[in-house]
């Protein structure tokens, strides 16, 4: 099954960190919704369904990563790489947006001077323990090696 077929849904289990929904939105594009921890554990797998959807989807992708808790610099690689492939310009911003991000989302792209390249988000949404979008500590970002639960990320299908 492709990953960016409608209504292909991804489901979060005990290995699973994150988890990801592809919704048609009824215009010929996807609403693609991301959430949980998203690392270089299962980032190849969101970046395949990011490509899968721009290729199945001529009217373009919304993501919402309101409910992403944790990424690191391997999601803004997918990040940007799925913007490069969405095309230049216009056509690129209307083929690839950002609807909400996370405070984390926000804190990431800020520090590393590419949020411009996301105009289109709603910023940061507060964080559910209620501590809003301010600063986070640097642990917030860091690496999660050595967790002491032992678990690894990624997507399940």
């Amino acid at each position: 099954m492709s990953p960016a077929r409608q209504g292909a849904t991804t489901v979060r289990s005990e290995e699973a960190l994150a988890t990801v929904r592809v919704e048609p939105d009824g215009a010929g594009g996807a609403l693609i919704v991301l959430a949980g921890e998203i690392d270089q554990d299962c980032a190849p797998e969101v970046q395949d369904v990011l490509i899968s959807a721009l290729g199945a989807c001529p009217a373009g992708v919304v993501l919402d990563l309101s409910g992403v808790t944790f990424c690191d610099c391997s999601f803004l690689n997918v990040l940007l790489h799925a913007r490069l492939r969405a095309g230049v310009g216009v056509d690129r911003d209307r083929r690839f947006r950002i609807r909400s991000m996370s405070a984390r989302v926000a804190r990431l792209l800020a520090l590393t001077g590419t949020l411009a390249y996301f105009p289109h988000g709603n910023g940061p949404r507060p964080h559910p323990d209620g501590n809003g979008p301010g600063p986070y500590p640097a642990e917030a970002v860091s690496s999660r090696a050595g967790r002491p639960d032992g678990r690894r990320g990624g997507l399940r299908r």
